[in-house]
């Protein structure tokens, strides 16, 4: 009988911690309170006292496993707003048609070289997949700004707008395809036709101080207009500095080229 009420009492608290788990709000609180963590030991990390380097990786790691844990189980968080993580400076790519969403945040690393992560979340049938991306000498990852839905015929694409930072003086900024073939993220989308071949994303480097005391809104950025199907990208002098002039990629039926 102890033994029966040892199990009934687990099994409550499992149905009951369970249930708490599924409620968005709960799941935004639980990854609040963790996404916090980052700020609080990077905001320490030239205190000489305390070894916060290793204390901001771990909670770059807990976060990011624990955002990539919910955003796979509860299919509900595709469309969540989680509008106090944005506060907190988590970035939310959402596409149109509610099937895509990239998270991106500053781990805080890097020194003037910033560093990124990003959570690639999708829907496949009643399910979601989620993929955690880290930096690594074979993966530079970047910051999602924006996300374009793309239809053509019966298929879709999803174009995302990224940026890096390089070091206080030089960054950088591109548009990469995606799209959810066989039931997963394809990332590695060909749908771009450079003079180099196809590619799946395009990406420039630039001096900062070109566009720094331009306002953000006027900077010359890549953007995709969907009634003429053009990608359009800014013009970067071999000096580094950004122009008004723009380079039109245009879908021509198969692929993006390039028309000026």
């Amino acid at each position: 009988m102890r033994l029966f009420k040892l199990f009934l009492f687990v099994g409550c608290c499992f149905i009951v911690s369970n249930s708490f788990a599924q409620s968005p709000q709960a799941i935004e609180a639980d990854l609040r309170k963790s996404f916090k963590k980052i700020n609080y030991w990077d905001e320490r990390i030239h205190d000489t006292t305390i070894n916060a380097g290793d204390s901001l990786d771990n909670a770059n790691n807990a976060f990011g496993e624990k955002l990539k844990l919910y955003t796979e189980k509860y299919p509900s968080t595709l469309n969540y707003p989680f509008n106090s993580l944005k506060k907190q400076y988590l970035n939310i790519c959402s596409s149109d048609d509610g099937l895509f969403r990239i998270y991106s945040w500053d781990t805080g690393g890097g020194g003037t070289m910033r560093e990124f992560e990003n959570v690639m979340q999708c829907k496949t049938g009643n399910r979601t997949k989620s993929e955690l991306l880290v930096n690594s000498e074979d993966l530079r990852v970047p910051f999602y700004s924006n996300l374009y839905t793309f239809k053509t015929g019966n298929k879709t694409y999803y174009l995302g707008v990224f940026g890096f930072i390089e070091s206080s003086r030089y960054a950088g900024a591109g548009i990469k395809v995606f799209a959810i073939e066989n039931n997963k993220l394809n990332m590695n989308v060909k749908l771009l036709k450079t003079q180099s071949g196809l590619k799946n994303e395009i990406s420039y480097e630039y001096d900062f101080g070109s566009i720094a005391y331009t306002p953000f809104e006027k900077r010359a950025a890549i953007t995709f207009d969907t009634a003429t199907q053009s990608i359009w990208i800014p013009v970067v002098t071999q000096k580094g500095n950004v122009t008004k002039k723009l380079i039109t990629y245009k879908f021509t039926g198969q692929y993006f080229e390039k028309v000026n």
